[in-house]
């Protein structure tokens, strides 16, 4: 026999709530956001221990003194000596990556967000310890890598292991490895904004308040670690730029596409590189491989030396007009080659910072050029640049918010946005055009991994179970008698038809098949309805009750009307909610629609 009615009513309905506490707003994010204090403090301390490291590495490999002063490799006295020291750099990290952690090969975000995609956000402990060491040795030797990549992974391995420590849930644990990975970017180039976006455009995949906050706070955390040691003045300054008028925004514009040129060719060439390494004869290759790399190197680095190292300095240069148009050219395909050679090859680093190079040096001469032949229509060279280093790294990351902001914090000059936004814009949207993927998940694309960088609020989201449900049906009496109904059902029917009392309340559904079950003796209908469905009231989002149908296992909905005795007003299938993907489908077609009613939400299907 069928339930009373209202009984397990709890259990089938989304729960109502009596009040506003906890609506907007999980409660849980309150504990969530102490525990990324703690990710952030540790983010930003492990983010200082890694740029002393390097400092440390540099001296001592290259000026051959115990000091974590902060030095270049540019200044050295080696001679042809230097193209030695990066294969000696090469060999330790391919040492440590064949023996002992293979995840150290690469500039780390594709691994994090590879353990938020399939690995439930669960990173070894030793990741968080051997990949800084690793990328010490790498810097340190000459490797010409930025350390916020692996400084990044670092960050997302301590956030990881602290929500495993904790016992959290999958997802506050990919909260707290997003939290991990802000503090490591924010710590690094003391950059709390950028921290925040780059998690959010690289690992989080959404913009939404349960996560943006414990995010924001182990950012600002990790950022106030870093003021303390090394203060607040901006990394790179520069002089206040001006433009000459809006027009000159015609040549950000165009510029947009030259750095969109190179960022596709620097994804593409390092795709292959990485290919070609992989296959290397020399066995193991992830040994060998490496040092091969680091020769090439420290070949390239004999001629130009600026390749070598973070190349903060030649940052630094590149944005005060210090360098000469054929320097500048020479030491962006210079650091071109060498970061995809050093990188393919299979050792660790990140690839910020260099791209800041690649595409500063080019944007650079590129304003000299044109100021050649219109000197009172374009602007400092130096802006060109920082414009240029926003509009190649975010072509290759494809986080064009995280560019735009991390070269404003960098720089901190407000003069510099308009044309920040108009060449990351086009150098963004020129990528997107031409490469299906960026640097940062075209090695998880080869290991069979699906990534979607883009994001959006979910169409069950932003839709209510009224505007999938059908109106229009016919309940059936409990005392029914199961053979007269047979005989007024129509043979195609295939949606559930809610069961009612005689006071209209309901009791259960039935569907079509169920109905043979009183071919052989009398029966009524009340004895034979079935309880796997759920009930939802027409406010109530097809998110949250897709989700009481998936915890119950169940397929069919009945919607009913508010209050203690409810009475069913619609009825909805699976197959019903999947007709919202087939709007959205529709709403984003290049075609026309087929019908006016394909522009706006789909209207409540009608029963057969």
């Amino acid at each position: 026999m069928p339930d009373t009615p209202g009984a397990n009513q709890a259990q089938r309905t989304p729960p109502k709530r009596s009040s506003q506490f906890g609506v907007a707003l999980d409660p849980n994010v309150v504990w969530l956001s102490v525990c990324a204090m703690v990710v952030g403090l540790i983010g930003g301390l492990v983010a200082q221990g890694l740029l002393e490291l390097i400092y440390l590495f540099t001296n001592i490999f290259f000026y051959g003194t115990w000091s974590f002063a902060i030095t270049y490799p540019i200044h050295h006295r080696l001679g042809v000596w230097v193209i030695l020291i990066p294969p000696l750099g090469g060999l330790l990290v391919g040492s440590m990556i064949h023996f002992w952690e293979p995840t150290l090969k690469g500039h780390g975000i594709p691994e994090a967000m590879e353990a938020v995609l399939v690995g439930k956000s669960r990173v070894r402990m030793r990741v968080g310890i051997l990949k800084p060491l690793a990328t010490a040795f790498a810097i340190g030797t000459g490797g010409p890598f930025g350390a916020e990549g692996p400084i990044i992974q670092t960050g997302a391995a301590f956030g990881s292991i602290f929500g495993q420590v904790t016992r959290l849930t999958p997802y506050q644990r990919r909260v707290l490895l997003a939290a991990g990975a802000a503090a490591g970017m924010a710590a690094t180039f003391v950059a709390p904004f950028a921290g925040i976006l780059v998690a959010i455009e690289l690992l989080l995949f959404e913009f939404r308040a349960r996560s943006f906050i414990p995010v924001a706070i182990s950012s600002v955390v990790a950022t106030g670690v870093a003021v303390h040691f090394r203060g607040w003045a901006p990394l790179f300054p520069t002089p206040a730029f001006a433009l000459t008028s809006m027009q000159e925004l015609w040549l950000f514009a165009l510029m947009g596409v030259l750095m969109g040129v190179i960022a596709i060719c620097m994804i593409r060439v390092l795709s292959w590189l990485e290919d070609l390494f992989d296959h290397f004869l020399l066995k193991p290759a992830a040994i060998w491989s490496p040092v091969l790399g680091a020769l090439l190197l420290g070949i390239i680095g004999y001629f130009y030396p600026q390749v070598f190292g973070t190349g903060y300095d030649t940052i630094r240069d590149m944005l005060n007009d210090r360098l000469s148009v054929s320097k500048l050219l020479g030491v962006s395909i210079a650091k071109f080659w060498a970061l995809v050679l050093s990188l393919g090859s299979g050792t660790t680093g990140g690839v910020f910072a260099p791209s800041l190079i690649v595409g500063g040096g080019v944007g650079a001469a590129y304003a000299i050029a044109w100021h050649h032949f219109f000197p009172h229509f374009v602007t400092d060279p130096a802006l060109y640049a920082l414009v240029a280093m926003a509009a190649v790294f975010g072509g290759i990351a494809r986080a064009p918010f995280t560019s735009i902001v991390f070269l404003f914090e960098l720089s901190r000059n407000p003069n510099a946005l308009l044309p920040l936004v108009v060449g990351v814009v086009v150098a963004d949207g020129f990528v997107r055009l031409f490469s299906a993927e960026s640097i940062m998940t075209g090695k998880l694309v080869k290991r069979g991994l699906i990534v979607r960088q883009d994001y959006t609020v979910p169409v069950l989201m932003r839709a209510r179970i009224e505007q999938v449900m059908r109106r229009n049906f016919s309940p059936i009496a409990a005392d029914s008698e199961v053979e007269s109904v047979v005989l007024q059902i129509a043979p195609e029917l295939t949606a559930a038809l809610p069961v009612i009392d005689k006071d209209g309340h309901l009791v259960g559904i039935i569907e079509a098949h169920d109905l043979l079950k009183g071919n052989h003796k009398p029966l009524k209908v009340g004895e034979i309805a079935r309880q796997d469905y759920v009930t939802a009231h027409l406010g109530d989002t097809v998110e949250d009750v897709t989700k009481l149908m998936l915890a119950q296992n169940v397929e069919n909905v009945v919607v009913v009307e508010e209050g203690p005795s409810p009475k069913p007003v619609g009825v909805a299938r699976a197959a019903d909610i999947l007709r919202l993907r087939r709007w959205v489908i529709e709403e984003e077609s290049d075609e026309l629609p087929a019908s006016p009613s394909t522009s706006k939400p789909p209207p409540s299907p009608q029963a057969s």
